[in-house]
């Protein structure tokens, strides 16, 4: 009876949610607002990073305005869900709508999944924080930098891949299976950022250290062989 009855547009059918209210605005709405603002802060800070340092390379001015972009993603949009998970299918604010235009493509931020919500706290309370305190680091040219990267990069990583992996594990069965706009873009394009860019930080982090780490190796050697002579 409950798939018959259901008055939602949430998978699986069965899913129970007396509180829902349908969104007010559609998904080209909540969409294009929500990456216009993204857009207003990366242009913001790509010529905030042009003043304070303008020999920045262009490669690290990009990685700035992604690590502020996480920041405002993780803190916001995502904290918002770790406060209001339990309500927000019920409400009309334009975050609470956003996720529930999100939830057409995964469930359990409508039905304030376990891991889901956990995920998502850290993500908020520990990601949000580093991606900021990176983006900073970076335009002062903090010496810790890159170990911020590493370690933000790494979060990201690990949160994405055991977000996928549980879906998998669970049979897709939280959205509708291969639908262009809910599973493609939503679920499996969106998520995947937080794949490939992380992945490739996480690299090029691994590499600016080694070089440190070498070139702090050979100074040694040329010390001691100094103090031997």
């Amino acid at each position: 009876m409950a798939v018959k009855n259901a008055t939602h547009p949430y998978y699986p059918r069965s899913l129970v949610i007396p509180h829902y209210k349908p969104n007010d605005k559609n998904a080209f709405e909540l969409v294009g607002v929500f990456f216009g603002i993204v857009g207003v802060f990366i242009v913001a800070t790509w010529w905030v990073s042009g003043r304070v340092k303008p020999r920045l390379s262009l490669p690290r001015r990009i990685v700035i305005c992604w690590f502020v972009s996480c920041g405002l993603i993780h803190g916001i949009l995502e904290g918002y869900f770790s406060f209001f998970h339990a309500t927000l299918v019920g409400e009309m604010d334009f975050l609470a709508q956003m996720w529930k235009e999100y939830g057409r493509g995964d469930s359990r931020y409508i039905s304030s999944d376990t891991f889901t919500v956990c995920m998502e706290r850290i993500t908020a309370m520990v990601d949000g924080p580093l991606a900021f305190l990176a983006a900073l680091s970076f335009l002062q040219h903090g010496s810790y930098r890159y170990v911020l990267q590493l370690l933000l990069s790494l979060f990201q990583l690990y949160g994405d891949v055991l977000y996928f992996l549980t879906e998998i594990f669970e049979g897709f069965s939280h959205g509708e299976y291969l639908h262009p706009q809910y599973f493609w873009f939503y679920f499996v394009f969106l998520n995947s950022i937080w794949i490939v860019v992380p992945l490739s930080l996480i690299f090029d982090s691994c590499f600016q250290l080694a070089k440190c780490q070498e070139k702090y190796d050979s100074e040694s050697k040329q010390n001691k062989n100094k103090k031997l002579k």
